[in-house]
């Protein structure tokens, strides 16, 4: 694997910016990445920025467009497959010492101020803020409950490692606080922004035809594709012929997961109104279509899906209470439901679908609510100020 550095020629600033090292678990423009990017142009403004990215990625073409240094490492990130192996495991750790080794030969060359790790799954930023003595800011945008004892740890290091914790929704505070509770006096909340569209790029759904659903997610356990699939199957037994569009890949661990997820399709006899996308980025997800939908079996703890299908004017259907809660407007921009439930799902979707014009409205409501509270750059400026608080500390 190459290790190196990519750079692009920065603009000369005359005043001296503090250095940033961000640590995040991966490149792919997924949700945690799309939500460093979008805080990029305004971090970026603030502090002279090097992210270490654990591979090569679309994130990093897009980091250095933002003037950012982006570093590559060898894998570091905390991956589940790894921890259930101890041949995997040690190998993960011989990867973390490796990357380590490379970013502390860029911190002696040029002192960082801060350590900012974006995820959880960014676990090297403890290691490294022992070793320098600089402070950490963990942001906390996942926070896995099951299995308890991971989660117990998590909240622990974090505790030990960090002088400040970001968290993306009040409902991510309350899961950190239930299983460590003086974590709260640490803890700032800072919602994700988006890259607000323009609105002439917003089609409004549609008064007639069949219901266009979007659905973007990884596949993964966690997302709900097979809820989704079963509202569907409860539409075509109504004689409702909806078309599903699903927007994202599976990594290797969870093909299985996916070949389950066109059988259970098959099964059903719904194939025929499913189209695979596999993984796509930008407005395309969300243009044309008359609702989207975030079945998560667990609440996600924000859901940049809801902020964006939103942005573009379509009504949400998302599984809460949890984050979504803290975006969509239940019963006026569109409809939290409980996890796990089809038939729940598919009364929603029905409801929507018999009435055009009330999600037209939802759509309307729900974009003007995200241009107003979730744009791109009021979250660059509430996570730059968080992370300025604790620079005293830093001097």
């Amino acid at each position: 694997m190459f290790n190196g550095v990519m750079t692009e020629p920065r603009l000369v600033h005359t005043e001296i910016r503090p250095r940033l090292l961000i640590i995040t678990a991966s490149s792919e423009l997924y949700g945690s990445d799309r939500s460093l990017i979008n805080a990029l142009p305004q971090l970026s403004e603030a502090f002279d920025v090097t992210i270490a990215f654990p591979s090569f990625g679309p994130a990093v073409d897009a980091a250095i467009e933002h003037g950012a240094e982006a570093i590559i490492t060898e894998d570091f990130a905390i991956r589940r497959r790894n921890l259930h192996n101890p041949w995997l495991l040690l190998a993960w750790f011989k990867r973390v010492r490796s990357a380590k080794r490379q970013l502390s030969r860029s911190h002696h060359s040029q002192r960082f101020s801060m350590i900012y790790s974006n995820t959880f799954a960014a676990g090297i930023g403890p290691l490294l803020k022992r070793s320098w003595n600089i402070p950490h800011v963990l942001h906390v945008r996942e926070c896995p409950m099951e299995p308890r004892w991971q989660i117990s740890t998590l909240c622990r290091n974090a505790d030990k490692s960090s002088e400040l914790l970001i968290c993306n929704s009040q409902y991510t505070k309350s899961l950190l606080t239930k299983v460590r509770p003086n974590l709260a006096v640490k803890t700032r909340i800072v919602h994700n922004g988006i890259e607000i569209p323009s609105r002439a790029n917003i089609v409004a759904p549609k008064l007639t035809g069949p219901l266009k659903v979007s659905c973007v997610a990884r596949i993964h356990p966690k997302k709900g594709h097979s809820v989704l699939l079963e509202a569907a199957a409860l539409a075509r037994q109504e004689n409702r012929h909806w078309e599903l569009h699903f927007f994202g890949d599976a990594l290797d661990e969870h093909q299985s997961l996916l070949a389950g997820l066109k059988e259970q399709a098959k099964q059903s006899g719904i194939s025929d109104s499913i189209t695979w996308h596999g993984f796509v980025s930008g407005d395309e997800r969300y243009a044309g279509y008359d609702v989207a939908v975030v079945p998560s079996v667990y609440p996600e703890e924000f859901s940049l899906v809801c902020a964006e299908a939103q942005a573009m004017g379509l009504p949400v259907v998302a599984t809460g209470p949890g984050g979504p809660s803290e975006i969509i407007t239940d019963g006026t921009s569109g409809f939290i439901i409980p996890p796990c439930d089809g038939g729940a799902l598919y009364r929603a979707l029905a409801r929507l679908d018999d009435d055009r014009r009330l999600a037209i409205d939802f759509g309307a409501a729900g974009s003007e609510r995200v241009r107003s509270t979730f744009s791109r750059e009021a979250y660059g400026q509430k996570l730059v100020a968080a992370l300025q608080s604790i620079l005293p500390i830093a001097r």
